[in-house]
């Protein structure tokens, strides 16, 4: 069963880059705040490719009725405070916004732990999960910490997997 979660501009742009949005759109009924929709633009490839899913049903939209986080941009500000308000998990890339939602309480996920993640339960390859953080890498859009976290990551279950056959 899908959980919902809402995202900020940084890991919709991310995710939409990497083709991963079919893996993405498999695990969560995604709520997009419309400062997040506003932030993204009308004329390119991740704003299209929301608006058509926004358009279908397929993305909700909401707005924020509080804002308790009065930091950070537009989109980043609406959607914590939508993850706050509803209790949602927050898809968020931008560093300083994720930690701001984490000590506030809310369930924050990252790229690179997203694509870990779709590793660890075998939906992406060790060359697809390299070729994707390595895509990332290049963007230099993303904190050395967490592409180099994932690696190690990455490492460690291909070592247990390793030993376990």
């Amino acid at each position: 069963m899908k959980i919902e979660a809402t995202f900020d501009t940084s890991f919709w742009v991310h995710i939409v880059y990497l083709d991963r949005l079919d893996l993405l759109l498999a695990d969560y009924e995604l709520i997009c705040t419309e400062a997040v929709a506003q932030e993204l633009g009308r004329n390119n490839p991740t704003s299209h490719r929301l608006q058509v899913l926004l358009t279908a049903g397929t993305i909700q939209s909401a707005t924020p009725r509080v804002e308790q986080i009065t930091l950070y941009g537009e989109g980043e500000r609406a959607a914590i405070n939508l993850a706050l308000e509803r209790h949602l998990p927050l898809l968020i890339d931008d560093w300083r916004p994720y930690e701001a939602a984490r000590v506030a309480g809310v369930s924050v996920v990252n790229t690179p732990a997203y694509l870990v993640q779709f590793y660890s339960q075998g939906r992406l390859t060790l060359n697809q999960v390299l070729g994707d953080l390595g895509r990332l890498a290049r963007r230099g859009t993303l904190r050395p910490e967490w592409l180099q976290s994932a690696l190690e990551i990455v490492a460690e279950i291909r070592h247990r997997d390793s030993t376990h056959e």
